[in-house]
């Protein structure tokens, strides 16, 4: 059994439902949530009725193609069913940024991966998408996604034979 949440966590939680909050997207590795003394917010947020979206990605790497697809899959199903969805970072507001410019990128086709950076640095600042990797990573996703859509595409149809 799970041992109970401090105090602090439950009333984050409830004023996080309070708000309306039904889907939290968490990318902190359950190491890096004891590091921050909060190894409970998981459950908190579950006891509450908030459904939680965990994807550990540890801190400064990006997601595998697969991770992020399935990030992206869920964030997009949350939005299109107008979700109150909130994104749960510590330092991680980069890392998210470089999924949410995945996203700009998978929505639109005519989008270049710069103007997706500039965009999001446009709204969150100059420090968003701040590695060289995360650079990298936008820069390169279209032709890994296209890679491993194909491979899953191969697989289903080896199945279904």
């Amino acid at each position: 059994s799970t041992p109970p949440s401090p105090p602090c966590l439950g009333l984050l939680a409830e004023e996080l439902k309070r708000y309306g909050t039904q889907d939290i997207f968490v990318l902190c590795t359950r190491g890096e949530l004891s590091k921050y003394r909060v190894p409970n917010l998981l459950n908190s947020y579950q006891q509450h009725g908030i459904i939680v979206h965990h994807h550990p990605i540890p801190d400064g790497d990006t997601p595998d193609i697969a991770n992020c697809c399935t990030i992206l899959e869920e964030l997009r199903g949350c939005l299109e069913n107008n979700r109150k969805t909130l994104i749960h970072m510590h330092t991680y507001a980069s890392l998210f940024l470089t999924v949410a410019a995945c996203l700009l990128l998978q929505l639109s086709d005519a989008m270049e991966p710069q103007e997706a950076i500039e965009s999001l640095r446009n709204l969150r600042g100059s420090g968003a998408i701040q590695t060289i990797k995360q650079y990298n990573y936008l820069h390169d996703f279209r032709e890994n996604l296209a890679a491993h859509l194909s491979t899953k595409d191969a697989i289903l149809r080896s199945v279904s034979r």
